[in-house]
């Protein structure tokens, strides 16, 4: 089996406008620390709607998400903890994005919980309050805008 190809994450400029919102879901079993990525509206002249989803896909490609309608596959050790504050490897060899979480979250990722990443590919207001974006993310998964996928600590 060969591993498959490594796909270019999108540059700094893109990933600077990558909102992240963190929780924890409270499975049956177990809970599963969740990081949601979606990227703020345009803002530049450069960028549209259409090159914020191209960007998505693209950052999805390189963390080897999935589609939304099929079990969320594995995608290696993406999250790192240093010194309490975590990160995630999204395929950028010199870059991180810095995760903002409650310890709740991090005491999670440490104990080795696993952690259910997805990308949305519609942009989204950063002010957006928790009700505007499960909506968005409902939306997001009725249209097939989306992919996931599971990470652990490494």
């Amino acid at each position: 089996m060969t591993a498959p190809e490594a796909k270019a994450p999108p540059g700094p400029g893109f990933v600077a406008g990558i909102r992240l919102a963190t929780g924890v879901h409270q499975q049956f079993l177990f809970p599963v620390a969740q990081l949601l990525a979606y990227h703020a509206p345009p803002r530049l002249d450069n960028e549209s709607v259409n090159s914020i989803s191209e960007g998505m896909r693209a950052f999805a490609e390189a963390l080897y998400l999935g589609p939304h309608d099929g079990p969320p596959p594995h995608i290696g050790h993406r999250i790192r903890i240093r010194q309490g504050t975590p990160w995630l490897d999204y395929g950028d060899g010199e870059k991180r994005l810095g995760l903002p979480a409650a310890r709740s979250w991090v005491n999670v990722v440490e104990v080795g919980g696993p952690v259910r990443i997805l990308v949305l590919f519609a942009p989204l207001a950063a002010g957006a309050g928790q009700t505007a974006i499960a909506e968005h993310v409902r939306v997001c998964h009725a249209r097939g805008a989306m992919r996931w996928g599971t990470t652990y600590h490494a």
